[in-house]
C-alpha cells in the first residue's frame, strides 16, 4: 500500500514549520526533568504544562517588533551544531567559574575591571541574543548592552577580556546559522575602558608623593 504523496508533503511541511517549537519543548522538558530529578506523574505533568505555556508565549513574543522595528526572525538554526555548542558552553562556564573562584580566593585579588565594546558580525538578532546570554552565563563577563551590531560587556580581568575579543565564542554562535564563520572575522572595532588598575596606580602615585 503506497502513501499519498500529498500526505507526505503535508507531514514534511508541518515538521519544517513547527520543528523549532518542538525542539524548544524537548529541550525545556529535558531541563525540567534534570533539575527536578523526579520522574513520576505529578512533576512531569506540571513540567509539561509549564513547557507548553512557555513555548506558546515564546511563539507570540517572536512576532513583536523590537524598539528598532526589527523582528526576531532569521535563518533557521543548525540543530547538529547547536548540540555541539551547548556542551562547549557548559565547559566554558565551569572553567570560568573555577578561574573566578581563584581570583576571589587569591590574597591580592588581582582583578582589573573594564568595559569592552566591540562590533559583532552575527547574521541576525537571535544570534546576538544567544551571544549576549552566553557571555553573561560565563562567570567573569556580563553583557551590559546590545545596540545594533555593538556589544558592551563588563569584564573583570585582562585574560577574560582577551578570551572575549578573540572572537571564538562569537564565531561558534555564528556557526549555528552560517556555513563558514571564523574567529578572525569576528569582534571588530574593539574599544576597552579600564578603570580599576588605572585608579589604583593613580592612588599609589598620590600616596608616594605625600
Amino acid at each position: 500500500m503506497t502513501q499519498n504523496p500529498g500526505t507526505e508533503q503535508v507531514q514534511t511541511g508541518f515538521f519544517k514549520k513547527y520543528r523549532g517549537l518542538l525542539l524548544q519543548a524537548l529541550v525545556l522538558m529535558a531541563l525540567w526533568l534534570i533539575l527536578s530529578g523526579r520522574f513520576y506523574f505529578e512533576p512531569i505533568f506540571y513540567g509539561a504544562v509549564s513547557v507548553a505555556l512557555v513555548v506558546w508565549l515564546n511563539s507570540k513574543i517572536r512576532h513583536i517588533p523590537l524598539s528598532n522595528g526589527e523582528i526576531l526572525t532569521g535563518q533557521r538554526i543548525k540543530i547538529l551544531r547547536l548540540l555541539t555548542y551547548i556542551p562547549w558552553l557548559l565547559w566554558q562556564i565551569v572553567m570560568s567559574a573555577f578561574f573566578v573562584a581563584y581570583l576571589t580566593l587569591h590574597p591580592k585579588m588581582p582583578i582589573n575591571p573594564m568595559i569592552v565594546r566591540f562590533k559583532s558580525k552575527l547574521p541576525n538578532s537571535l544570534a546576538k541574543v544567544i551571544l549576549g546570554n552566553s557571555i553573561s552565563l560565563t562567570p567573569g563577563t556580563l553583557t551590559m548592552d546590545i545596540r545594533g551590531d555593538y556589544f558592551t560587556v563588563h569584564a573583570i580581568v585582562d585574560k577574560v577580556e582577551q578570551d572575549l575579543v578573540s572572537g571564538d565564542m562569537e564565531s561558534r554562535v555564528g556557526q549555528l546559522y552560517l556555513d563558514s564563520c571564523t574567529p578572525e572575522e569576528m569582534c571588530t572595532d574593539i574599544s576597552i575602558t579600564k578603570r580599576g588598575l588605572e585608579a589604583k596606580k593613580a592612588l599609589q602615585r598620590d600616596e608616594e608623593k605625600k
